[in-house]
């Protein structure tokens, strides 16, 4: 073993470092409705932390704000240096986007009576999607119970379900562009990809329409978290098999129907309740195995190049529901803006947090 490429902090941290072939950069996560969101660089360490409120979600924004949910409380943005600038009160839950004309979109859930005969229990906890403008204005909502008919035929979702929380929505994506939108107006930009975990159906709301055009899962799907659409017009996931007992990623090209693409390891992979995945630049995937705390990054060729397990706690343990890496030409010059003491030839020196980063980041090459 080349211990220039590997790197080991024992069982909590990075425990395997492939520098040549991991996609530098520093990743956001916070422990599973915890007070703290965290960025960690590619050896583990903290780089930054925001003070959060029983979050299960943080996102940098464009303009290096921090945007994280409130798990069914609300959502609120901070900027840099912790300053909450942004907040919105009501039961948000599991996915959000800032748009850019500076609207905020999001999933809310209502509880209320069953009076569609929807669920066998009588009450329902139904999802909607909704649009607000930076001073709380509802400009746009769409009710998933409304489309009731749609998710029958195309997703082959059975009618009355057995429990409360019938969809359990886990992802809203606006949908980039895309090569599959050219081909297929379903999948054009602007529509919004949802997955609703309960009923192992991921689906695509069209924004001018507001009908369910596609949805696609039931049979082969099993609680599956953050569908997101690929550059080259597939949909990569990660599919938690909560009822069959291994997890796997999974790239689908939604035109075809067909799985192109899967990872699995059935003894060492398994994340039943919750997870994340993101395709990066390189085209490796960052996989969020939430319910052990761990992160890796995994080559097109399935290898592990990258594997981090965190120690820190939240309300449910070391479970991390998603993560997020971003670049070094990103997250840099928002680092400009803090001040951190190092030693510097044998001396306390005050300098920017950057040029610190940039030392230690030397100082492993």
């Amino acid at each position: 073993m080349d211990l220039s490429e590997r790197f080991y902090r024992g069982l909590a941290g990075v425990r395997y470092y492939d520098r040549q072939r991991a996609w530098p950069g520093y990743t956001l996560f916070s422990p599973a409705f915890g007070d703290q969101a965290l960025l960690i660089d590619m050896n583990g360490l903290v780089i930054k932390n925001w003070p959060v409120v029983h979050c299960q979600l943080p996102e940098l924004l464009p303009n290096g704000n921090l945007l994280a949910d409130n798990y069914l409380a609300g959502l609120m943005e901070l900027t840099w240096s912790g300053e909450v600038v942004w907040q919105w009160e009501g039961m948000c839950h599991h996915d959000f986007e800032r748009l850019p004309n500076g609207n905020t979109i999001f999933l809310l859930a209502t509880d209320e009576p069953d009076e569609r005969g929807i669920s066998t229990l009588g009450e329902l906890r139904s999802d909607s999607i909704l649009e607000v403008t930076p001073q709380n204005e509802v400009v746009w909502q769409w009710h998933f119970i409304d489309h009731t008919e749609a998710l029958h035929d195309l997703g082959r979702v059975p009618f009355p379900v057995t429990v409360k929380d019938w969809l359990h929505t886990n992802t809203l994506e606006v949908l980039p562009p895309n090569p599959s939108g050219e081909r297929d107006k379903r999948f054009r930009a602007g529509n919004l990809l949802f997955s609703c975990r309960s009923q192992d159906v991921i689906g695509v709301v069209d924004r001018d329409s507001e009908e369910i055009v596609w949805a696609w899962g039931l049979g082969y799907l099993d609680g599956q978290h953050q569908p997101t659409m690929l550059d080259n017009g597939h949909i990569l996931l990660f599919d938690n098999g909560t009822l069959r007992g291994y997890s796997r990623v999974v790239e689908l090209d939604p035109l075809s129907g067909d799985v192109v693409w899967a990872y699995e390891d059935r003894e060492t992979f398994f994340s039943p309740y919750r997870a994340g995945v993101q395709k990066l630049p390189n085209d490796n995937i960052l996989v969020c195995e939430s319910d052990s705390g761990r992160l890796f990054e995994l080559t097109e060729d399935k290898e592990i190049v990258w594997e981090y397990r965190t120690a820190l706690l939240g309300e449910q343990g070391r479970h991390i529901y998603r993560a997020t890496r971003y670049g070094p030409d990103f997250i840099h010059p928002l680092l400009e803006q803090d001040d951190v003491m190092i030693v510097l030839e044998g001396r306390h020196a005050t300098v920017k947090k950057r040029e610190a980063v940039e030392r230690y980041w030397l100082s492993w090459q």
